[in-house]
């Protein structure tokens, strides 16, 4: 399995960059999100420590305003192009992935806390990307506006699979003791996940022309930022919680829910902003790919 893991994610990433006609699929995204949290959730639940959650989300949410503050000081100061400051800023204020929680069971952490950071993280997004990327996009004025469609984008994929996953452990356990057996399916639930994300992000960059994105030395440029924004953020989420809670904590900041905000940079920004983190799609799902190498479980 873990040899599979190491290969089938490379492969997904390729064929979704090849196959933009797949970009259709994007409809049944939230489905494999959801099909995904159902399997992590489905088993028993263990018992948990409080005061992890807000101290990990905390260190997450510190170091995504410092790199934040790092972003709009090199706009002002050397003036790099506002393109790539908005695609820096949503990378860095995004909330952790849907799928953080399945892929912090896979590596062998603890997915209930992973699910309480990606909660927590949804929630404080819903303030500071409104706040933050709204005012640097002139959309200040659609505070709530934003803030609204942020929380039902992602409500519904959260609530109904816990619902389904917890329901049936509550009052049909021998119903999800079956359903768990299908957990070892999760990985390529979320390969074909990402297979969507990247044929998605190929149509949309063929839409803007590759080569003008290349001549104009925008598309370098966010390719470099995303590379090093994942690497940093991942880095950092293990360096603060290494002691105790290093998988939870390397995946609550480095892993990104990329599909919101993607959606937030086109809706609010251009094609072009949103780049940045079509681009992390790509690093975070070769730096996923390389943690779970040796996992056979």
């Amino acid at each position: 399995m873990g040899n599979k893991r190491a290969i089938i994610m490379p492969a997904a990433i390729l064929l979704g960059i090849f196959l933009p006609q797949a970009h259709f699929l994007s409809a049944i995204q939230p489905l494999c999100i959801g099909l995904m949290m159902i399997l992590t959730f489905i088993e028993k639940i263990p018992s948990q420590e409080h005061g992890n959650t807000f101290r990990i989300e905390g260190h997450a949410f510190l170091t995504s305003l410092a790199l934040c503050a790092v972003l709009i000081g090199a706009y002002h100061s050397f003036g790099i192009p506002k393109e790539l400051l908005l695609g820096g800023l949503i990378v860095c204020l995004a909330p952790p992935a849907n799928a953080a929680p399945a892929m912090t069971k896979i590596l062998g952490g603890n997915s209930v806390l992973a699910l309480k950071i990606l909660i927590a993280g949804h929630i404080i997004a819903c303030f500071t990307i409104p706040l933050i990327f709204g005012y640097f996009t002139g959309n200040s004025g659609q505070y709530v506006e934003m803030t609204k469609r942020i929380f039902n984008s992602i409500q519904p994929i959260i609530s109904i699979p816990l619902a389904i996953a917890f329901g049936l452990r509550a009052f049909y356990p021998e119903a999800a003791d079956k359903v768990a057996k299908f957990q070892k399916y999760t990985l390529y639930i979320w390969c074909f996940s990402v297979f969507i994300i990247i044929s998605r992000a190929s149509f949309d960059i063929r839409l803007m022309g590759p080569q003008r994105l290349w001549d104009s030395g925008i598309f370098q440029k966010e390719l470099v930022l995303s590379a090093a924004l994942c690497l940093l953020l991942f880095f950092l989420g293990w360096f603060f919680d290494r002691k105790r809670y290093p998988i939870e904590g390397s995946q609550s900041m480095g892993q990104k829910n990329t599909m919101l905000v993607i959606w937030i940079a086109q809706a609010y920004a251009d094609s072009v902003a949103a780049l940045c983190p079509v681009f992390y799609v790509i690093w975070q799902n070769l730096m996923l790919s390389w943690m779970s190498r040796g996992k056979k479980k």
